[in-house]
């Protein structure tokens, strides 16, 4: 068994471990990571983890990302910094 966190790959399209890349500062919610098959390196809403437990997961009634069920919407909270600092 290991302890990395698996995703689907958005490079390789595999269900596999990723490694997170702490050097870059990200938002709440969202993590760096490298694909430990291909080596693509992105950023992955934290929800979407295969470990995560699906009744823990709904669509955001606002902008239908992935979120957690009692937690405020990370990709919203993005897009108000945003439009806040436009």
């Amino acid at each position: 068994m290991s302890n990395y966190t698996q995703f689907k790959c958005n490079g390789c399209k595999r269900d596999t471990e990723f490694l997170w890349l702490d050097a870059t500062e990200m938002p709440d919610g969202f993590k760096l990571y490298q694909c430990m098959d291909c080596g693509c390196v992105g950023v992955k809403n934290i929800v979407e983890a295969k470990d995560v437990d699906d009744s823990d997961v709904v669509r955001c009634d606002d902008c239908a990302a992935w979120k957690f069920k009692d937690v405020s919407c990370y990709t919203c909270q993005l897009i108000g910094e945003y439009d806040a600092n436009i």
